[in-house]
């Protein structure tokens, strides 16, 4: 696993500083691989000229409007993207992980805290003592993978922003209420703090009012909310009402390294909560918010479970097969490998650190419990009335000549009180009884990526020991490897597969012209199809039905997704009733090849133009192929498709997409891709979907064909384009003189003038961050050991996205933000004081 290192250099103006050697404490992070694929051919001439260009900046960005709403599906949808677009990436671009720092203060005018720490620049060794300005590997490693995290953890352990988990219907199936209810979530709690050693952080055995389950202020979330007003009181502390400093460390750099003091909202979620919860949520759930949330959450949890860790939170790979079982119990004394040359000490735990092996169980507690309610509480086959299926078998069984059963689309959720503390969901009822494409994509990716971690035969994933560790009947059952409708992890995953999948079928397809669309209407049981595919849609409908056959063949593992695919591999729910008439895994695999085709034959053209959507009814595009969204889509799916079939069309066709891409969207005069191609308006919106979906096709375009021989003018370019993206969009930073310094706050797009005449700045689409991706809240990490006493600031390393008690919002996306763009003359001058 990676190592960071803290440091705190004096910074001076120029692109190679020098920096203090010292490692303090740790941030929650993980590792990561990612490779490209075989040469292709007859690219890297026409790749020549998209070479990056020194064309001065003539336009300035402001941030004009913000709505700050947290609307979860679309979130999670780019959190995901943003995730696999973080330390993946920058490894892609060669960048070494133990080189970025977390910790820079970066206070002077101008500064820069994105810095790279480059094994070239220090004899060889990672993370030395001189680092360099590196925008685009801090910008994907450090920045859009910790923003990513931190919106999950917020949901899932700190808001409150959806149904409680203590009324699960696997963790609570008498459906206990009151005290007896709390009682159950707490043995839970206090389980798992123990099997990961949690209690060496944050969380106590002592329970107390304050503190009902162990750790201060823990609200675990079963279903999330579909949208909610994120505004929170976050406390500006760093220690509790008993004078305790809060801090944390991870597998990254472990407790024995020390420590980093950090605002008490780290270790104490209770400020974190919604201050105003019943008035701040639509109480209305849903399959698109659950799964994409779930899918995000299956992507750290397959990251947490790479590793197992010692007492002193050092990497743990193996242990001897006959103390697996021990692995997690109090006081054990099991020396474990943690590779050549490393170091450990006895006591193993789960997961890859005491907080994160922790936060691995209850995601899966999660959706061990989101499966069960939604196969036995939350399925309809009238629309108007909510049931579930006979069995899991009854759902492993499930197909096209079965009675038509679905997830509704929405269910308004009524709460009561409840003396456990938290509200008890007294009634759901259907608001929408209606189907999308996007949201069962969702579901799907996330059911099929926690499938992984139960199948044994999948030996980097689930047959490895810090998985089998979770699953040899403490915490979790053992899981059977043959569904037979046991009530298991296992048997739940593989069943919402086989719903999910069957209903694309059903529902998604349309019979005559066999090409997918967006949405379906519901009337009973009569279905009524849209007319429209949208391409972004079908891109995750894709990328979600390979994620499935990766899981059902064993070869699902994590991020490691950049070479085809083979198909014919027999399923393990072919053993069940046929799907149109063929095996489960063999419908698959026509399903994903039909849906492949239609990024070619319908939805770009030979000549690089990608379209929005297609419309089934009049067999043509919905749009003249002028939006960015619908090239970056196409260049998604195109790729996907590549990898799903190994047909290199695919791969060409996305080349002559993204040309366009850059030819016909990217505005040189303000270093920004435009929404529209030729668009020279003076206002540009970008949400979170377009972001990830953006990001996405970047990414996918570096690894995938930038990387081949004779494509390196393209991969310089993507890395310039991506490292923009990021700084811009996210943070908020507009380099507009392009020297990569942060002239401070003039060079921030979003401003506010505080009463006493000082700045407060406001990030961009990312409204605000944490010790995560760099924000302590001080300009001191350790009084001992850093600047002095502990000194509050919104910023600290001066990157325009400020600390959340700064600005009452959590770290996590807006819901839209839009800049204004106006003249500015590049000879102005630096605006720092001279």
């Amino acid at each position: 696993m990676m190592k960071i290192k803290f440091k705190n250099p004096m910074e001076r103006r120029g692109r190679v500083v020098g920096a203090a050697g010292f490692a303090v404490a740790a941030v929650l992070a993980g590792s990561c691989r990612s490779t490209g694929d075989s040469p292709q051919t007859g690219q890297a001439a026409s790749l020549e000229s998209t070479a990056t260009s020194t064309v001065p900046q003539t336009l300035r960005l402001d941030v004009s409007t913000v709505d700050t709403t947290f609307v979860t599906r679309d979130h999670f949808v780019a959190s995901v993207e943003m995730q696999i677009s973080g330390e993946p990436f920058a490894q892609a671009m060669g960048r070494q992980l133990g080189g970025f720092s977390r910790d820079y203060v970066c206070q002077s005018c101008p500064c820069q805290a994105s810095k790279y720490y480059d094994p070239a620049l220090n004899n060889g060794v990672v993370g030395g003592p001189v680092g360099r300005s590196d925008i685009p590997g801090f910008a994907t490693a450090v920045e859009s993978y910790e923003y990513s995290k931190q919106p999950m953890n917020n949901i899932a352990f700190e808001s409150g922003a959806g149904t409680s988990l203590a009324f699960g219907p696997v963790l609570n199936p008498a459906g206990a209420t009151g005290t007896d209810a709390l009682a159950g979530l707490r043995a839970w709690v206090q389980r798992m703090i123990v099997e990961a050693n949690t209690v060496a952080r944050s969380a106590s055995p002592i329970v107390t009012p304050n503190n009902p389950l162990g750790w201060p202020g823990f609200w675990p979330t079963l279903q999330p909310y579909t949208q909610w007003d994120p505004s929170i009181n976050a406390t500006s502390d760093n220690a509790n009402a008993d004078g305790v400093l809060c801090t944390i460390s991870s597998d990254d750099d472990p407790g024995a390294s020390g420590a980093l003091d950090c605002n008490e909202y780290e270790c104490d979620y209770t400020s974190l909560h919604l201050p105003n919860r019943s008035s701040q949520v639509t109480m209305t759930i849903g399959p698109g918010a659950s799964g994409w949330t779930g899918w995000k959450e299956a992507l750290w949890t397959l990251n947490y479970l790479q590793v197992m860790h010692d007492s002193n939170e050092n990497p743990v790979n193996t242990v001897p097969d006959d103390q697996l079982a021990l692995v997690g119990t109090a006081g054990n004394t099991i020396l474990g490998n943690g590779g050549a040359g490393a170091t450990t000490i006895p006591g193993t735990y789960l997961g890859s650190s005491d907080i994160e092996g922790f936060q691995a169980a209850t995601f899966l507690q999660i959706a061990d419990n989101q499966a069960e309610q939604w196969l036995t509480q939350l399925t309809t086959t009238d629309g108007a009335t909510l049931g579930g299926f006979a069995s899991l078998s009854a759902a492993l069984g499930y197909s096209d000549q079965s009675p038509l059963a679905w997830f509704p689309g929405a269910i308004a959720v009524t709460e009561a009180a409840d003396a456990s503390g938290f509200p008890r969901p007294s009634a759901y009822a259907i608001t929408s009884p209606d189907s999308d494409l996007l949201d069962l994509a969702g579901l799907l990716g996330a059911t099929s990526s926690m499938y992984a971690l139960t199948d044994q035969s999948n030996t980097q994933t689930g047959g490895s020991q810090p998985v089998l560790a979770y699953f040899d009947g403490d915490p979790f059952p053992v899981q059977n490897q043959t569904p037979m409708g046991a009530p298991t992890l296992h048997d739940r995953m593989l069943a919402m597969i086989r719903v999910l999948v069957v209903n694309m079928i059903r529902l998604h397809v349309d019979p005559t012209t066999r090409l997918f669309v967006d949405d379906v209407t519901l009337s009973g049981a009569n279905v009524s199809r849209g007319t429209t595919l949208s391409t972004d849609a079908a891109a995750y409908a894709l990328l979600s039905l390979r994620t499935a056959r990766r899981a059902l063949d064993s070869v699902l593992v994590l991020y490691s997704n950049t070479k085809p695919d083979a198909e014919g591999i027999p399923s393990p729910l072919d053993s069940f009733a046929p799907v149109d008439g063929v095996a489960f895994g063999a419908r698959l695999d026509s399903l994903i090849d039909s849906l492949s085709a239609i990024f070619y034959n319908q939805l770009s053209t030979a000549d690089g133009v990608g379209y929005g959507g297609w419309n089934v009814a009049t067999a043509a595009p919905t749009d003249s192929g002028s939006t960015l969204d619908g090239h970056a889509a196409a260049i998604r799916g195109l790729l996907v498709a590549y990898l799903a079939t190994g047909e290199t069309k695919y791969r060409d066709r996305a080349t002559a997409v993204f040309q366009r891409l850059e030819s016909a969207f990217y505005d040189p005069s303000a270093r920004v891709f435009r929404t529209t191609a030729g668009d020279t308006s003076s206002t540009l919106t970008y949400t979170p979907r377009l972001f990830g979906i953006l990001e996405g096709a970047l990414r996918d375009t570096y690894e995938v064909i930038a990387l081949l021989p004779g494509n390196e003018a393209m991969a310089s370019l993507i890395e310039d384009r991506v490292g923009r993206l990021i700084k811009l969009v996210l943070n908020g930073w507009d380099d507009r003189d392009q020297d990569e310094l942060v002239e401070w706050p003039a060079e921030c797009a979003s401003t506010t003038t505080l009463p006493d005449g000082g700045t407060l700045v406001r990030g961009g689409l990312q409204m605000a961050e944490r010790v995560l991706s760099g924000e302590s809240g001080s300009l001191a990490d350790k009084p001992s050991a850093d600047a002095g006493p502990r000194v509050v600031t919104s910023d600290r390393e001066h990157d325009c996205v400020p600390e959340i008690s700064a600005v009452g919002l959590p770290s996590a996306l807006a819901n839209s933000i839009t800049f204004t763009l106006s003249a500015w003359n590049s000879n102005s001058g630096s605006p720092c004081p001279q």
